[in-house]
């Protein structure tokens, strides 16, 4: 049976990062059709919760797409027999069943890859902590736009705080405009890192389809 190719999975995430990196650089220096600051930010806020949803899209299929090329931890794991080759839908059916597996950060993720992954069968364990750390950055600024909640509020206000010296609360939209938008292309970078990470082990381990 062929197995998965992993870079495959890269395409359609890259093409997402680059054709929102473009759209939002449109949108920043447009004059007439979007002209307020404000509508600015509205828009700056949609796209970092639409690269979050791409982010889980692509390590969902990841995840299940190096199961079903190494699921040799996978039995012992779930306490359960697998056949030698199995099915992608298998694999999805074993990792999330029909439950969404929310992973509060980088570290969540990478430890639940551990589980279920060998070491020399994990990309996710290539992608470099900075990249993680800002991604991460990118997931409290969602929970804040999701919620609304003193909760994610709070959290988010820690991080203005502790990365940034920031004592004044922003609106994402506003944070990350600031600058000439230099914190919203540090995040397009980070995820487009995180997949050139994953990328290079790929190419190192040989992991395309056999």
């Amino acid at each position: 049976m062929r197995k998965s190719d992993l870079k495959k999975n890269h395409d359609s995430f890259d093409i997402a990062i680059e054709r929102y990196r473009a759209f939002m650089n449109k949108i920043i220096t447009a004059q007439r059709v979007i002209a307020s600051a404000q509508e600015k930010r509205d828009i700056g806020e949609s796209i970092l919760i639409r690269l979050c949803a791409n982010w889980e899209s692509f390590i969902d299929e990841h995840l299940i797409d190096c199961v079903n090329r190494d699921h040799s931890l996978l039995s012992s794991f779930f306490g359960v027999s697998i056949p030698p080759n199995p099915s992608w839908d298998l694999c999805h059916a074993l990792i999330f069943g029909e439950k969404y597996r929310d992973f509060q950060n980088f570290g969540a993720l990478k430890g639940f890859s551990k589980k279920i992954l060998p070491e020399d069968g994990n990309p996710f364990l290539a992608v470099s902590k900075a990249h993680a750390k800002k991604i991460d950055e990118v997931f409290t600024i969602r929970n804040y736009l999701s919620h609304y909640s003193a909760k994610s509020k709070k959290a988010l206000r820690d991080i203005y705080k502790k990365e940034y010296g920031m004592n004044r609360f922003l609106e994402p939209g506003q944070f990350v405009l600031a600058y000439n938008a230099e914190r919203l292309w540090k995040y397009f970078d980070a995820f487009k890192g995180a997949s050139e990470n994953m990328k290079k082990w790929c190419d190192d381990n040989g992991c395309h389809v056999s």
